[in-house]
This record gives structure tokens, sequence and C-alpha cells, in this order.
């Protein structure tokens, strides 16, 4: 009996050490699952990083290394991309990868009804326009993407594209099993199941994601447990609003993980008018929205300052020239509050969120009511004709500028005119080009372009703030995936 009691309360030793040492990253605070589709960009990456893994990593140097893919390479024979994965590759439930999964995992967001990056990164996919309107995944489907064998395949692209590998390094594009996917292969049944150094072993009542390490560095957290419910005194790595103080570090990113900014509803019939958009880019003073930020910097443009590609030649503020602007739009009621949509840009935060406020009160001072409030869909709906803009807070991610212009097809079609054909024949030089001096010269025209119509209004750039418990936290390690942050990269003390 007494050999009995000691193995148990050794077994219970053992459960309460291990749920001490597990490392708490706090990942949201709205207490939702943090792995939904409408989950907060940097809480999707880091999760999808951490469990699905990446076909192909990025360096700080922007060269490639290999994955989950052992091998990509171009194939001059016939002009295509040719992918290998790694052998002996399993997801978490078990069952063994194949390149049809791969073909899945590139093609599967064709389908999901919703917006979806895959159709901007990869709608330049030979073949890809026969999945309009489709609904339902078959292997061979796409011309442009075909199985070799087990573990290989090709894709073909329809033009040009020297940036289509660092696309696909994306957590967002990395191996999923279809079978633990809901039927718009956007959302999971359960929760997130890859091929990466983490799996999920359960999410409890409290939607807290539990991760265990399946991995072979020994430095790292065995045990994870992410958080959507806010900051606690027991948070080990806070990745949302995170405060210095005495027991949590703060670090800012290198460079801008997002360029917040005014994304206007071209259903409505004032956003058309470019006397509007541009009346508003001249009311800001963006200084003062980012005053007392460390981790903010004003912006004008549509590209955050480390990419290629920007003109960095913007018109000066001019408050009375807007009121003008303004008084000349007709249908604007100035006697009426205009509710306006924000996402993903720190709604109701006392430091991070004041530059909302502070955008009031400069629209006020020409007469403009506006009102915002916070929602958790990122994109207005496709019947809103009544929404003027939303304040939404875009990756600036490190691979192609190019994309980031092209997201205007989908998912950003509600934000953008439908008949620019200007636009348009400038993206199509700028993903044609075969050099990066062709490539940069085109894009310099596109950020040009978008400027002078004020298309988007930039406000400022953000960069990510993280915050480390420094008794638990050795070292961060390269964290160089932009809005992704890297769990498996953490040594502990």
């Amino acid at each position: 009996m007494h050999l009995f009691l000691g193995v148990i309360l050794m077994i219970s030793a053992t459960f309460s050490a291990n749920a001490s040492t597990a490392l708490n990253v706090i990942v949201g605070d709205n207490g939702k699952k943090p792995f939904l589709p409408t989950s907060p960009v940097q809480s999707l990456m880091t999760i999808q990083s951490a469990v699905l893994g990446q076909l192909i990593y990025t360096e700080s140097s922007f060269d490639l290394k290999p994955g989950l893919l052992e091998s990509y390479k171009w194939n001059y024979n016939d002009q295509s991309y040719e992918l290998t994965l790694r052998k002996n590759l399993k997801f978490h439930n078990n069952r063994k990868v194949t390149s049809k999964d791969l073909e899945f995992s590139i093609l599967r967001g064709f389908f999901t009804p919703k917006g979806s990056w895959f159709k901007s990164f990869f709608n330049n996919i030979e073949g890809i326009d026969t999945l309009k309107g489709k609904n339902q995944f078959k292997s061979g489907m796409v011309t442009g993407v075909k199985i070799i064998d087990d573990l290989r395949i090709k894709v073909k692209l329809k033009r040009p594209n020297p940036s289509f590998l660092h696309s696909i390094a994306r957590t967002t594009f990395s191996l999923v099993p279809i079978e633990e996917m809901n039927s718009d292969y956007d959302s999971w049944k359960r929760f997130p199941v890859g091929c990466g150094n983490y799996k999920v072993t359960k999410v409890d009542s409290e939607n807290n994601v539990h991760l265990s390490y399946v991995g072979t560095n020994n430095d790292v957290a065995k045990n994870i447990i992410l958080s959507p419910n806010g900051i606690k005194d027991d948070s080990d790595v806070i990745l949302t609003s995170p405060s210095k103080n005495n027991n949590i570090d703060l670090f800012h990113s290198k460079n801008a993980a997002r360029v917040t900014s005014i994304y206007f509803n071209y259903k409505n019939k004032l956003a058309q008018n470019s006397n509007f958009r541009k009346a508003l880019d001249l009311l800001i003073d963006r200084s003062k929205l980012t005053k007392g930020v460390d981790a903010y910097k004003p912006t004008n443009e549509y590209l955050a300052s480390h990419f290629w590609g920007r003109i960095e030649k913007y018109d000066n503020q001019d408050v009375a020239y807007a009121k003008r602007l303004l008084n000349s739009v007709q249908g604007l009621d100035l006697n009426v509050t205009y509710k306006i949509p924000v996402f993903n840009s720190f709604f109701g935060n006392a430091q991070l969120g004041k530059y909302l406020n502070e955008l009031e009160g400069q629209f006020l001072q020409a007469g403009l009511k506006i009102q915002f409030y916070d929602t958790d869909k990122k994109f207005i709906s496709s019947d809103d004709k009544e929404s003027l803009f939303k304040i939404l807070s875009m990756g600036a991610d490190v691979v192609d500028p190019t994309v980031l212009f092209s997201l205007v097809r989908s998912p950003f079609k509600q934000h953008f005119p439908e008949s620019d054909e200007a636009y348009f024949d400038l993206l199509v030089k700028a993903e044609s080009a075969h050099s990066l001096d062709q490539r940069v010269i085109a894009l310099k025209a596109l950020s040009k372009h978008m400027y002078e119509n004020r298309y988007v209004v930039p406000l400022f750039e953000r960069k990510s703030a993280i915050g480390i418990n420094k008794s638990k936290i050795k070292n961060l390690g390269e964290q160089n995936g932009g809005i992704a942050f890297y769990l498996d990269r953490i040594t502990i003390q």
C-alpha cells in the first residue's frame, strides 16, 4: 500500500513539474481559439510555424534553406519548379506524408469561398483558373501542379516569378492533412495538425492550446501553453501588447512587421471619390498618431521602409486644402457620424490604440465625424455599401513586395477600384519582370500610382513587440520570420 501511494505521489509530482516548466506564451486577449481563420495574423503564423513547420526557411540574408522540402530546383527543360519532400515525413496524426499532400497544401486556398492568401501568392500557377467555382479538391485538377512520384511534384507558372520559392516559405502554405480540415479547407475540425517541431496535445476549456515538442533540440521548451486570454503573472513570452516591468524585458523586431492603413470600401460612393480619399490623407498628422509609441513609425507609403520599390516623396499635410476637398465631395454629410471598423489594430488599448482617438480628433477638426469600433472580420463584406473605410494592419513580410500589390485581386478586391487598367498593367509588368532591376522600376511606378490615387492611405509602420520573462528565457534565437514568431528557436535557462 505504501509502495502504491509512493508511485502515485511520484506520478503526481512529475505532472506538477511538467505543468510548472511549461512555457506560457500569450498570443491574444480575446479568449477565442487562436488558430481560427479570423485570428490575428501573428497568432496564426506563430502557431503555424510551430505546428505545421515550413516547406522552406528564409534566412536573414534572404537566402533559402530546406525545411520540409528536401530540395527545390528550377527545371530548365520544361520551365517548372521541382519540389521534393523529405523522406519518411509523418503528420502528427501519424499518417505518412506524400506528394499528394503537397499538391493539396499548395492549392487548398482556392477552394475556400472566402478571401485567401493563396489567391494572391499562387494566382500565377498554370491552369489555376480551372478551380474557379470548385469546392472539392481532387488530385490532378490543375495542369500546372503535377505529381512526379510519391515525394516529388512540379509547379509550372504562367509567367516568370523569381520570388516563387520565397512565397512558399510562408507558414500558411506548409503541409496539412486534408482529413483534419473542415470542408472549407481553411479551418480545422479540432486543432492544427502538421509536421512541425511541436504537436498540439489538447485545447482546454479556456481555449489554451497545449503543445508538446517532438523535435531533437534539448535546449528548447518541451511543453508550451499558448494562451488567448491576455497577460498573467506567470506569462513567459508575450506577443500581444507587452510592457516592460520587473520580470519582463521588451524587445522590438528589426523591421516593420505590419503597416497600419486606411483601406477604403469601393462599394461606397464617397470612398470612390478621389477628392475624399486625398482629403483624408492631407488631414492626418502622422507624428501625433505615433507619439510616445516606440514600435510605431509614421509612413505615407503602402510598402514598409525595408522594401525596395518605394517612391519616398509625398505631399505635406495641408488641412486648409483638405477642408476644401471635403466640401467638394457630393453626398458627404458632415452632420452624420460615420462608424468605421477596426481590425487587428489595437482598438481599446490605452497605449497602442490611442492613435484612433487622435485620428478621430484630427478628422473632427475638419468637420468629419468618425467613430471607430472593433471587429473580428478582416475584410468589409461584399454587400456592405455603408462603411466608408476600414483601419487594418497588413503584414510587411520578407517576400517579394509584388505580392502585396496583387492583394487587390483577392482577398482585398472590395478595397480597390475594379476598373483601373493602368494599375493592373503596371502590376503585370512587375510580376513578369525577368530581372530585379526591371522589377524595382515597375514597383516604383506601382507605388507612385497607388499614392497619387490614394487607393490606400497608410498611417504608420508597426514593429513587433515581444515581452519575455528574463528569468526563464535565455535567448530568443533568430526571429527573422516577419510576423511569425518561432517558438522552436527559443532557448530556455
